[in-house]
């Protein structure tokens, strides 16, 4: 029998039909995902649109192009059968992304990274065979039904995602598409960071994420961890009452309880603008106490208003360079990383899930460097030492990424393939001894006030370590009680290390003894699909959350995690998300 000869028009028609079944799983994955995904949490990023966006356009469509052309090549039906299993790939892939990642969480707010239980992995996994083995069978057995079925189908979804691609650059803020020119702007300046009073001296660690499950965890693995502790107290009974560091980085600054019936902004400027932070601060400032803040992400505490908010607060604050510098490599490589977490099965998302470090690191301001992981903390520490400033008493307060990924060793070194939690609390504590031991070193030691802590636990174990050194306090070894402190402590704690009457914002954590029955209640922020979703704080895309399930409890972690996983809660709406 002859060969049919391949004329120009059905080398065409061959051609454009293949490349339509290759071009949509690049565009899907390579350009919209990564859009997507960018749109969706630009404030986050620190970069813009176009440092990766259209580059990510133009080698989509420069990689169909070619793919398309060199399967020319390839007779018909291998070809037919290796376009079908791309398209059963790509239609899994969107189901997979718009059904099945419900309350998927994409940059990472967990320390254990993904996880998914067995049943969930199995099932996801029979129903990508299911789509792949299906669009295998079309092929062989509805040879004239696969070209028409592939054709309108890709057609269909690749309209859907061009629509979508167009409308979220009308949506977007401008911040996301181009800087704006930041000389002058106000930022927190990382210059003091390493600096401490040679008079007194108010130490505040908070490290992000850590619950005190974590410690007991590691420190069955470290006991020896507890050696340069000697003068703390561990609270052990720890509430953090919000979970999240919004809202629970802007309460532990000021104290100031959440109302959900305020938007994320109208909460954050109320936090700064109220009768007890405004005198808050006054008594700190009577005592000549210079407050310094280190933290990388200052929306957590002005929403979309700028750090003017703080100012007259925080000391540092002040004006930013325009100096940027941007690890291309690294966006590249995690903007691809985040959509194959979002588009792939359940079984590889743990590979691909993106920890909080790697994304807030790809941006650096090179005239402003602010530390804010353990290691580069840490390292920075041992380089440079601390330095005394004799002016004025500071209150300085580290928010570091604690144990928000596990990802350095008991040494303090980023080591992110071998590190598990009870090296990451190691490595936490192996930076903190050497920090405890400059302070001696300096001689400030005695007469500083240090609280090491963190702005919440996990979501399912939210309580979190509270270990308190008082002025001039001494132990023969560390102390621990199980007294029902709270966060909701901390503000009247700090006035009281002052020497100011605390009474007017709450308890003191002093005020609370061992076993004593006390009312706690946290809020967890969740997804409930009894509410509708609301829009996040900068009002350009859907929140992750729309409600917080409040647990109250009278006992000790025991008691909240039968609450917790029991599902004994009260909901709240909310009208807006942070996150």
């Amino acid at each position: 029998m002859l060969k049919k000869a391949v004329t120009p028009g059905s080398f065409l028609k061959n051609y454009l039909f293949t490349l339509l079944i290759v071009f949509l799983p690049l565009f899907m994955f390579g350009v919209f995902g990564p859009s997507e995904i960018f749109f969706g949490n630009y404030s986050e990023f620190g970069f813009i649109y176009r440092e990766f966006g259209w580059k990510f356009l133009g080698i989509s469509v420069v990689l169909a192009l070619f793919i398309a052309l060199i399967l020319q090549i390839v007779p018909k039906f291998p070809r037919t059968l290796i376009l079908s299993v791309l398209w059963g790939f790509t239609i899994a892939g969107y189901i997979q992304t718009m059904f099945l990642n419900k309350n998927l969480d994409q940059i990472g707010v967990s320390a254990e990274g993904y996880t998914a239980n067995a049943t969930r992995v199995i099932l996801n996994a029979l129903f990508w065979l299911v789509i792949l083995a299906a669009s295998v069978l079309i092929c062989v057995f509805k040879k004239d039904l696969c070209t028409r079925l592939l054709t309108v189908t890709s057609s269909i979804l690749l309209g859907i995602q061009i629509v979508g691609f167009v409308s979220l650059f009308l949506t977007a803020d401008a911040s996301a598409m181009a800087y704006n020119d930041t000389d002058g702007e106000l930022s927190l300046s990382g210059a003091g960071q390493y600096t401490l009073s040679s008079n007194e001296n108010i130490i505040l660690f908070v490290l992000d994420n850590f619950s005190n499950t974590f410690w007991d965890e590691a420190l069955a693995s470290y006991p020896d961890m507890t050696d340069s502790l000697s003068d703390f107290t561990y609270y052990n009974n720890a509430d953090c009452a919000y979970w999240g560091t919004y809202p629970s980085l802007a309460h532990m600054l000021t104290g100031n309880p959440l109302d959900t019936g305020l938007s994320v902004n109208d909460w954050l400027n109320q936090c700064w603008n109220n009768d007890s932070t405004n005198t808050y601060y006054k008594l700190l400032e009577k005592h000549n106490y210079k407050v310094n803040l280190y933290t990388p992400v200052t929306s957590l505490l002005t929403g979309t208003d700028t750090l003017e908010l703080l100012q007259g607060k925080i000391d540092n604050v002040g004006t930013e360079s325009s100096s940027r510098e941007i690890d291309y490599e690294k966006l590249n490589k995690t903007m691809l990383q985040m959509s194959c977490y979002r588009f792939l099965p359940e079984y590889f998302k743990p590979q691909f899930d993106v920890n909080n470090s790697q994304y807030t690191s790809i941006v650096s301001y090179p005239d402003n460097e602010m530390m804010y992981s353990n290691y580069s903390f840490y390292e920075k520490l041992q380089d440079t030492g601390l330095s005394l400033d004799s002016a004025s008493n500071y209150f300085t307060i580290q928010h570091l990424n604690g144990t928000h990924e596990f990802v350095n060793d008991e040494n303090c070194a980023y080591d992110p393939d071998n590190a598990t939690c009870a090296t990451t609390v190691k490595g936490i504590f192996t930076m903190l001894d050497a920090y405890l031991q400059q302070l001696k070193d300096l001689g400030i030691y005695d007469n500083s006030t240090i609280i090491i802590t963190a702005d919440h636990g996990s979501e399912a174990r939210s309580q979190m370590i509270f270990f308190m050194k008082g002025k001039n306090e001494t132990h023969d070894s560390m102390q621990t009680t199980n007294a029902p402190i709270s966060l909701n402590d901390l503000v009247p704690t700090i006035v009281e290390a002052i020497g100011e009457d605390y009474t007017p914002y709450g308890q003191s954590v002093h005020d609370f003894s061992a076993d004593e029955s006390r009312e706690r209640s946290v809020y967890i922020r969740v997804r409930d699909d009894a509410y509708p979703a609301v829009k996040r704080f900068d009002g350009v895309t859907e929140g992750g959350m729309n409600a917080y399930h409040v647990y109250t409890y009278y006992g000790t972690l025991k008691d909240l995690v039968f609450l917790y996983d029991n599902g004994y809660y009260t909901p709240v709406q909310v009208i807006d998300s942070y996150f």
